[in-house]
């Protein structure tokens, strides 16, 4: 019996067609991760408001609002101060920054909605909304210092992969005139975030005085499972109406103006704890973070 071997012609076609075989498979695995981005659609990001033509002088952002993607991590890691806007320095333009440089979009405090376009869903580990301080500066370049860094809203999602448009419902705190928000989208399954900020007006020019930070926290007791803080009073032109207590970035308790002292219970042993205090007004404005005092149970 005689065995007839292909001949070149059609090794060649086999070879050809298989290496189109794997390109095209490739590029079904990482089209999902490549088309996977996403900005805020309302409030208006910045980014938004570039594509709709209210800001102007952008750069190349109107055409690609959804790609502001930087190294997930926030505050302690990713984009550089003076790089917030622009996600790491990609979009230059996003990051100028005096009082009159861009369009607000109108803002109160209380349940806000803030929605999210995506152009393709991502596996995703949550949303964070952080806010500038009070009196922050409009003219400098937005860094962590510009920010209060303890997120006014965080919504985790597991992992999950959320519908083309996706809504967050936040608490959004009391400000006065222009304030800007930082949207971070934190992606599961890569290293990267999404970093988009909204240039917000609450308007009016109330109270915009906020309390001086609580002095001399301390450990006064600790016991097993437990340890009691106290600190000196923080002052304010109205008057402290509450102080709040934080392990790391959780709130963990409020007790009223009047008192100096807290007791933390539930502790584990062979642990360690960071524990800081904030002082709020009546309207909403919150002093900076104490000096922090840590706990080894």
């Amino acid at each position: 019996m005689t065995l007839r071997l292909p001949n070149a012609m059609f090794f060649k076609l086999l070879v050809a067609s298989g290496m189109m075989l794997v390109m095209a498979i490739i590029m079904l695995m990482f089209s999902d991760r490549a088309s996977a981005h996403g900005y805020v659609e309302s409030p208006g990001s910045r980014a938004y408001l570039c594509k709709l033509g209210q800001n102007e002088n952008c750069g190349s952002i109107v055409w690609e609002p959804q790609s502001l993607e930087a190294p997930k991590g926030f505050p302690q890691a990713g984009p550089a101060d003076g790089q917030i806007a622009s996600a790491a320095g990609k979009f230059p333009e996003l990051d100028e920054q005096y009082a009159t440089r861009w369009s607000k979009v109108p803002m109160t405090a209380g349940m806000r909605a803030f929605t999210w376009k995506f152009t393709a869903p991502h596996a995703t580990t949550n949303w964070k909304y952080y806010i500038t301080k009070q009196n922050w500066d409009r003219n400098a370049p937005l860094s962590r210092n510009s920010f209060d860094l303890t997120p006014f809203c965080t919504e985790n999602y597991g992992g999950k992969r959320p519908p083309f448009s996706y809504t967050n419902t936040c608490n959004v705190p009391y400000r006065t005139g222009y304030q800007v928000i930082l949207a971070v989208w934190e992606i599961h399954d890569t290293g990267n975030a999404f970093y988009n900020v909204i240039d917000v007006d609450f308007g009016g020019n109330l109270d915009s005085q906020v309390p001086t930070v609580p002095s001399d926290l301390s450990a006064t007791e600790v016991a097993a499972t437990s340890v009691s803080l106290a600190w000196n009073a923080s002052n304010d032109n109205v008057g402290v109406t509450n102080y709040k207590i934080y392990n790391g970035s959780e709130l963990i308790g409020t007790v009223s103006g009047s008192t100096l002292s807290y007791s933390v219970i539930g502790l584990n042993s062979n642990t360690s704890y960071t524990f800081t205090v904030r002082a709020e007004d009546a309207v909403g404005n919150i002093s900076d973070t104490s000096q922090a005092v840590t706990v080894s149970m």
